[in-house]
């Protein structure tokens, strides 16, 4: 796991082998098996189903691949590899970092829409760059630390599991209008496997901020995904930030809460809170693997 985290770190891996890479494939069965003129209940139905369509075939491959192997240990370590993708977040926080400026804004926008489910033709410099901190952050945790807790505690099957489910959420995103129904399964089940990751994430910011820990998590509750507001609003407290505040999406104006009392986001702001949560997570990291070092001494 740590060998893993340490090569992609340290590695440009090319972005037609990265998981992403996938993504238009599942937009495309998406928009396939959607039922369009079915109801709701139909269509929830047919998300799940899609869920076993692409989870099943893969574990199955996956299942026979490893044990076809003639190295198991370096087959974990290269398949996990390939789940992680942290190294396209920090490019796009370093880009909006030397793009966030009124001359070069139209540039900036063009570039971080791909990344965002939200309409970027008005954002301006300060909500781009909070746009940008919020999606590095919020996909962090799908893209990284939660195939890496999945591999630890599941192998292979359970970092395939984590990363599957952030891809299949990120296709299905029940912000499209097509998918408000279908992709409500594959929402439920990223959510519950990222609340695990976001406890242990948290926990560290948690341990600064105890005595204002109840008021500053009483407006991340309202977030759509409360586990992923409560990250939100202990990292924007961590940077002395503001994040949230209201977006639209697809024509429509949503108004999310305001998560944390600081300044309004800088242009540095989304390399700032990768680097906070990866620090986090390379100490859990650490510490199991000193757990480990210990427990193999003693036997």
């Amino acid at each position: 796991m740590l060998g893993s985290a340490l090569l992609e770190a340290l590695l440009p891996w090319p972005a037609r082998y990265r998981p992403g890479a996938v993504l238009p494939l599942l937009v495309r069965l998406g928009h396939r098996v959607y039922r369009p003129d079915g109801s709701p209940r139909q269509q929830f139905q047919a998300g799940m189903l899609a869920l076993l369509v692409v989870w099943l075939p893969c574990a199955a491959g996956l299942w026979a691949v490893r044990n076809l192997s003639l190295s198991e240990p370096l087959f974990d370590l290269l398949f996990l590899l390939l789940m992680l993708e942290s190294r396209p977040l920090r490019e796009l926080a370093r880009a909006t970092r030397a793009l966030a400026s009124q001359e070069t804004l139209v540039v900036a926008r063009l570039q971080a829409a791909p990344w965002l489910k939200r309409e970027t033709g008005a954002l301006s410099v300060m909500g781009l760059t909070k746009a940008v901190s919020e999606t590095s952050a919020l996909r962090l945790v799908g893209q990284w630390a939660g195939p890496l807790l999945g591999f630890a505690l599941a192998g292979v099957q359970g970092a395939l599991l984590w990363r599957l489910a952030q891809l299949m959420n990120q296709a299905w995103s029940p912000k499209q209008r097509e998918f408000a129904h279908f992709g409500r399964a594959a929402t439920a089940l990223y959510q519950g496997l990222c609340a695990p990751t976001i406890l242990l994430l948290a926990l560290p910011l948690c341990m600064s901020q105890l005595r204002q820990l109840g008021n500053r998590l009483r407006l991340a509750l309202h977030w759509p995904y409360p586990a992923m507001g409560c990250l939100l609003a202990l990292a924007a407290r961590a940077t002395k930030a503001r994040l949230g505040g209201p977006r639209y999406y697809q024509g429509q104006l949503v108004r999310f809460p305001v998560l944390g009392d600081g300044a309004e986001p800088d242009a540095g702001l989304p390399l700032r809170l990768l680097n906070r949560l990866q620090l986090i997570g390379w100490g859990w990291m650490g510490l199991a693997l000193l757990l480990t070092t210990l427990e193999l001494a003693r036997a």
